[in-house]
């Protein structure tokens, strides 16, 4: 591969002598890495070797197609770069997660970043996956569909569409916009669109999404700020301008020297030749002063006031829930959807919705006919649902099969509503019908390969 001349000078005046180990690297295939749902444990043992920094991440041998994996579409697993897990570790050395916290992933598609963040954080902390771009938006309303936890919120707004909450966070995670330097072993085509003036045009939006988000922190929250690429202007230079412009606080990690993990002057650099991963940078921040806490106050009944469903809506749900979830339920007033959150998150729920517009609180449950529940896709993917629910264990095959909407054997399929699962882990749901099944899997979720008779498994 040739890589642009300018690029190849900035590495060489980064590394030194370690040029050559660098560029070597990118000649190498990138290492496949998923990271496991800590909510959804395989009920099976695995001997995939672990990614150093994040307990919940794995490496493969080779790259499957993950399509075939009926535990992909289940949300047991998300393929992500290991480079990127290592925001575990930050928040773990960076916040107190023995505390229920507020915490926003503002450019979060597709999704990676905010499963990390949920397999770290309390069960009543509340994660708000926000991302601008309609298209990606799209994306990441389904991989955290797929994760399955209901205290995950997405919305889509950039930077000052959030701001009329103001200091309201714990901790803002900024995975910003970059040039995308980290990536080009797994993608050498975006190297063709790299230039310094490209550089410079992104750590200058960088500086100003930055700006925008400090106003989100409460004082004495956290930023962790990241980045896929390696040159300096994107990374320490916009750190330094944090601690200097912005008035916030470097935090310095403790690392294990094994994980090969290069401290720089504000952050913590990942290079390919000296570590099993990709270009990846993150700094960590303290926004000065006293912690306060934002009151959420009740709701006045504006536009963007929640309407609880009925007690007697309530009673008819609850057989589909954990018996030990304590739930609050909201009415969406256009769809009749119910969306399900954690009860103790139900104040910030209508705080935001207040002031936040293009908000997805929670996970659907479904919708209620004659007090009968119709239940959502995302509800046979929750971590909160009934594990008494009539369910139907498919092998691999038949799972793919009704994961792609072909017909399932009628005679397999009891009456009425009925969880698919692969594994134990839910898929979607049919209706038995008695004579014929009604398969409720989306259209836009469905496999559209074509499925082999044979494929090999990672397993």
């Amino acid at each position: 591969m040739t890589w642009p001349d300018q690029f190849v000078q900035q590495m060489q005046h980064q590394l030194g002598e370690a040029q050559n180990a660098f560029f070597e690297s990118l000649e190498t295939p990138p290492p496949v890495s998923i990271l496991l749902n800590p909510g959804k444990p395989l009920p099976f043992s695995s001997d995939l070797d672990l990614v150093r920094w994040n307990s919940h991440g794995r490496y493969l041998p080779s790259r499957p197609v993950f399509t075939l994996d009926p535990l992909f579409h289940a949300g047991t697993y998300y393929v992500m770069e290991a480079s990127s897990m290592f925001l575990a570790e930050a928040v773990r050395q960076c916040v107190d997660l023995s505390q229920d916290l507020k915490v926003l992933d503002l450019a979060a598609a597709p999704g990676g970043k905010s499963m990390v963040l949920a397999s770290v954080l309390s069960a009543d902390s509340l994660l708000l996956s926000n991302e601008v771009i309609n298209s990606r938006y799209q994306t990441l309303k389904y991989n955290v569909s797929k994760w399955g936890y209901p205290n995950i919120w997405t919305s889509n707004n950039d930077a000052e569409g959030l701001k009329q909450l103001g200091p309201y966070f714990d901790l803002v995670v900024v995975d910003a916009p970059c040039s995308g330097e980290g990536l080009f072993r797994r993608e050498p085509e975006a190297a063709n669109e790299w230039s310094p003036e490209h550089v410079q045009h992104c750590s200058a939006r960088q500086k100003k999404i930055l700006a925008d988000t400090i106003e989100l922190i409460r004082p004495g929250g956290y930023l962790i700020y990241s980045t896929c690429t390696f040159n300096t202007l994107e990374n320490d230079q916009n750190a330094e301008w944090l601690k200097k412009e912005m008035d916030l606080q470097p935090i310095e990690l403790n690392l294990p020297e094994e994980w090969n993990i290069q401290a720089t002057a504000f952050g913590y650099q990942f290079f390919p030749h000296l570590l099993k991963g990709e270009g990846f940078f993150l700094a960590c921040f303290q926004k000065k002063g006293n912690p306060s806490s934002v009151k959420e106050g009740k709701s006045k009944g504006n536009r963007s006031s929640l309407q609880k469903i009925s007690k007697k809506e309530k009673t008819a749900i609850r057989p589909w829930l954990a018996p030990d979830k304590d739930f609050t339920a909201f009415l969406h007033p256009k769809t009749g959807e119910i969306h399900l959150i954690p009860a103790s998150l139900e104040e910030s729920a209508r705080h935001i919705a207040r002031q936040v517009k293009k908000i997805h609180l929670g996970t659907i449950l479904g919708s209620l006919k004659r007090d009968q529940l119709v239940p959502a896709p995302a509800w046979a993917l929750s971590i909160w649902k009934s594990e008494k629910l009539s369910s139907v264990e498919l092998g691999e095959m038949e799972a793919l099969q009704f994961l792609k909407k072909n017909p399932l054997p009628v005679e397999k399929i009891p009456k009425g509503w009925q969880l698919i699962t692969y594994r134990g882990q839910g898929l979607g749901w049919v209706k038995g019908l008695g004579k014929r099944v009604n398969n409720y899997y989306p259209n836009n979720w469905r496999i559209l390969m074509d499925i082999p008779q044979e494929h090999t498994s990672f397993w």
